[in-house]
């Protein structure tokens, strides 16, 4: 194969990095020699230990532009709106698009958790900062929505990551699973639940004793 001739550094670099994103999204850690990413971006493998110092070290770059793009998702949609439930329905909007026009970014950040993250502390080290910047960026959107700091809200942050992560999995699974439409809203409903039974204690008692109620008359009474 004919490699590239590359005389600008930044433009080799990027280039290995987009190959290394593609890759590892496409085949995990342990599939994707150096060799063949090598190959596969037409840049000389010297120069991917140059820019990267190591496999792992590209593997790094690779998780760190990854989780950029998503949080930075995150942030820009969570600042639009008029009011909290808008800018939560406009940050899940945003959410949504990334499961359905760039789910490689969430599922690079999920395989390479599993497969690396025991094996190797630093990267796991690496995926635990991506997380708490995520929930942090979420809780940074919560206080600038509502105005003030929500008892618990990096407990509500961390469930919505779940729930989030979740649905991400799901749909890369099977697409067919449940209506990504449907699925948010019902996020959206739970995330509105957490918020206001930690701003108005009261009510969220009220609304536990409701759905409690609700539930048990549905269960089939016994003679």
């Amino acid at each position: 194969m004919t490699r590239r001739k590359n005389t600008d550094p930044a433009v080799s670099r990027e280039r290995i990095l987009q190959v290394a994103l593609e890759t590892f999204a496409e085949k995990g850690y342990s599939a994707a020699g150096v060799d063949a990413l090598a190959a596969r971006s037409g840049i000389a493998k010297t120069a991917i230990y140059y820019h990267f110092g190591s496999k792992e070290g590209l593997l790094a770059a690779a998780i760190e532009r990854a989780s950029s793009a998503w949080i930075e998702g995150i942030r820009s949609a969570a600042q639009e709106g008029d009011g909290p439930d808008d800018r939560l329905r406009r940050a899940l909007a945003g959410m949504r698009a990334m499961v359905e026009e760039r789910p490689w970014i969430l599922k690079l950040i999920q395989v390479l958790a599993l497969e690396v993250g025991d094996d190797k502390p630093e990267i796991q080290a690496t995926i635990r900062g991506i997380v708490r910047r995520a929930r942090d960026t979420i809780v940074q959107g919560m206080r600038e929505a509502l105005g003030l700091e929500l008892q618990e809200a990096e407990l509500i942050a961390s469930i919505f990551l779940a729930l989030y992560d979740g649905v991400a999995f799901g749909h890369h699974v099977d697409p067919d699973l449940a209506p990504l439409e449907a699925v948010f809203e019902e996020i959206r409903r739970v995330v509105m639940f957490m918020v206001a039974a930690r701003l108005n204690p009261d009510l969220g008692r009220l609304l536990d004793e409701v759905t409690a109620g609700a539930y048990a008359r549905t269960l089939p009474h016994r003679s």
